[in-house]
């Protein structure tokens, strides 16, 4: 069979030859003779090119190629063969499903119609019960998403937002943490707030195990917390939002580069040029996805930091100030990767406030799910593993079932629900587990002192409340002292690092949560016969061996440059440069570098040596779980201060004895090199800095902060 020669056989050639056609043409990607093919053949408009893949209109509408796309459709429309819309891959999916999952909002329109001829395409679901609109969301596909849900005024059926397993879009976008779709759903579809899926989780419940979308469960470096306070984000406008998203669907969009200012360009060139900036002003903006981009009405620069909406101000106010502080964050040495991370963890905590807000706007019916269990639950495991969220799910089944939100919140450390879920729901406080663990058990087992905190604080004007959850114990009759005395596995609980220093905290924490109980509380014992002192020695065992491990090796290194400076700073304090005179008085006494050289040599001698001890006396502890609560830190934070001080004062004994060595002549050329020379001095108390700010806040903290689960910032 000769391709070339198609147009006379496949008038006389079987319908399976004129498919074989088709498949080969397609997968080439020669457009015009599939389009000439379906033009002349109807059969070719069902005709599969395989069922991974499906139809010929299928693969055009996945390539995105848009012009090829109205052509088939026309030609189908023209022949009649509405079936072909309607024709499924192996998951399947019709022509549309693939549109709206790809975010091409026009070969959505074009395959519906521009009058919403074929608007019951909407409604097809594949083989996991997710319909085109449905395809949208869970990709977050904005445009797509607006036009699909405008074609029913926002107001589509039930049955076309929730799939098989239960999950409305309303619980896919939470799971995948798209906070700004989750709010804009809230907002047309409330109704979804109050619908379970398969394994009984509410949004509301979901939203509880996003630890990372709140402000409380996340950690930030100090100079991101200043950051990320001066940075404004606004509350998301939903409606402004799908108006934008809608208003992108046009026949000839304009460039990215024609939403900017006429004048932009022409300010880019003369700070760059003016100022010879051009690398902190960074690139003029790229162009986004001509389909969906991260924020579809934003008209600025890539460091965006909120700008004031002043009607009477100049055109070009916002550009000029865009690049203002563009040259100012680039000026304090931050990037704007870091700047766009900063943001955009600062939107989704700002979204995700919006959407609990809207959650609870009916308390009561988002906690319990009053929207009922789905009782169409049909489960599909072929490619169902590869989305992201279907992962999650498997760690969300490993809750406990009777754990409600709010108990959810407290174990993943969110005190914005907790406390939201408290102030709009008051009897939530009640809460148990099938382990009939009360929400302070659940915080205390899963370490979150903030959520103790808050609770303790919140509980001052209902002292009575505050001692029955205190007093209470769960099935195994533990008490909140034997939960916080059982050591931690798995993920580092604490934000510090080093095993000995995890050793403090779990100290401190079982110190804290010993104040907060009565005293009969510390002899009290559980199902099993054992007292929370006995809990705590019994499972740290293996965490006391590592920190004295650690501790060891640590002072054994650090005694062994104590003890060299102090060998060194005793020789330089014996030594006096210039030599004395006839009285044993210093010729060079009075002299300001020769002050400096006997202050500097008796200083490290002294400190050396306290730091030798330190460190020895550390070598000779027995290392007893006691001694991590405040006497091994501080004999470290001494130890390590007593070194770096020595050291310092060792190099400028040196330089201040050398000082009188040349002639003046090069004495111009000694500092720099004495620069120099003090340089490994700081980069060894840069480099140590970590740990020695880690043993402050071991030593001065009273309640130590949780960790984040995920990625730290």
């Amino acid at each position: 069979m000769n391709p070339g020669n198609f147009e006379e056989e496949l008038s006389y050639n079987s319908s399976d030859e004129v498919s074989e056609y088709l498949a080969e043409y397609t997968l080439e990607g020669k457009w015009q003779k599939v389009v000439n093919m379906y033009n002349r053949f109807q059969a070719c408009h069902t005709a599969m090119i395989n069922h991974s893949v499906g139809t010929a209109l299928h693969v055009a509408v996945d390539l995105d190629e848009e012009e090829v796309v109205e052509k088939l459709v026309n030609a189908i429309i023209r022949h009649k063969t509405m079936k072909a819309l309607e024709m499924e891959n192996d998951r399947g999916d019709t022509p549309l499903h693939v549109a709206a999952s790809r975010g091409f909002a026009k070969i959505c329109k074009w395959i519906i119609g521009t009058n919403k001829e074929r608007i019951y395409l909407v409604s097809r679901k594949n083989k996991h019960g997710e319909t085109p609109l449905f395809e949208a969301a869970i990709n977050w596909k904005k445009q797509a998403f607006a036009y699909l849900s405008n074609l029913s005024d926002h107001s589509a059926p039930l049955q076309d937002l929730v799939r098989h397993n239960g999950d409305t879009i309303l619980h896919c976008a939470i799971r995948r943490e798209y906070f700004d779709l989750a709010v804009i759903i809230m907002h047309y579809y409330d109704f979804l707030s109050t619908h379970k899926n398969k394994e009984g989780f509410t949004p509301l419940k979901l939203l509880a195990t996003r630890s990372s979308a709140f402000r409380s469960a996340t950690n930030l470096s100090w100079w991101k917390r200043i950051l990320y306070h001066c940075i404004l984000v606004e509350p998301l406008d939903p409606e402004k939002q799908m108006k934008a998203n809608l208003g992108k669907i046009r026949e000839n969009p304009k460039s990215d580069q024609e939403e900017y200012p006429k004048n932009y360009a022409t300010l880019h060139d003369f700070f760059a040029r003016s100022f010879n900036v051009a690398a902190l002003f960074g690139k003029m903006p790229t162009r986004k996805n001509k389909h969906d981009s991260e924020n579809p009405s934003s008209k600025k620069c890539t460091i965006e930091l909120g700008t004031p909406k002043v009607g009477f101000l100049p055109p070009n106010y916002e550009t000029s100030q865009q690049f203002v502080r563009s040259a100012y964050v680039h000026t304090l040495g931050l990037s704007g990767v870091e700047l766009k991370e900063i943001k955009k963890t600062k939107k989704r905590h700002q979204w995700s406030g919006q959407l609990l807000k809207a959650l609870l706007e009916r308390p009561y019916a988002a906690f319990t799910g009053s929207g009922g269990v789905p009782t169409d639950m049909k489960v599909e495991t072929d490619m169902y593993n590869v989305y992201n969220e279907y992962k999650q799910a498997e760690e969300e089944k490993k809750i406990d079932k009777k754990e409600t939100a709010f108990l959810v919140a407290a174990r993943n450390g969110i005190v914005e629900m907790v406390d939201e879920m408290l102030n709009r729901i008051p009897s939530v406080i009640h809460n148990t587990n099938s382990k009939k663990e009360n929400v302070l058990l659940v915080a205390v087992l899963n370490r979150q002192p903030l959520v103790v905190e808050s609770l303790k604080t919140k509980m001052q004007s209902k002292l009575e409340v505050w001692n029955n959850l205190t007093l209470t114990v769960d099935e195994d009759e533990n008490t909140m002292l034997h939960l916080a005395a059982y050591a931690p596995g798995g993920d580092k609980p604490w934000q510090i690092a080093g095993s000995a220093l995890q050793m403090v905290w779990d100290i401190k924490w079982f110190q804290y949560i010993k104040s907060l109980v009565p005293q009969h509380f510390y002899f009290r014992s559980d199902k099993k016969g054992k007292t929370a002192g006995e809990i705590f020695e019994e499972t740290h065992k293996k965490l006391i061996k590592e920190s004295g491990e650690w501790l060891k090796d640590t002072s054994e290194s650090c005694s062994v440059v104590a003890a060299l400076v102090a060998g060194v700073s005793f020789t330089a304090a014996n030594t006096v440069p210039g030599g004395t005179n006839e009285e044993g008085r210093p010729n060079l006494e009075g002299k300001p570098a020769f002050d400096a050289f006997a202050i500097a040599s008796l200083v490290g001698l002294c400190f050396s040596v306290t730091g030798l001890i330190m460190f020895l006396t550390i070598l000779t502890s027995r290392k007893q779980a006691k001694d991590f609560r405040r006497d091994l830190p501080l004999k470290l934070l001494l130890g390590l201060s007593s070194l770096f001080v020595s050291i310092a004062a060792m190099f400028v004994s040196f330089c201040t004895g050398h000082f009188f060595l040349l002639s003046h002549g090069y004495k111009t050329v000694l500092y720099p090199i004495y620069a120099a020379t003090v340089f490994p001095v700081t980069f060894y108390a840069v480099a140590q800095f970590p740990l020695y700010f880690d043993l402050l806040t071991a030593i001065l903290t009273t309640v130590p902060r949780s960790s984040d689960r995920g990625d730290k910032l």
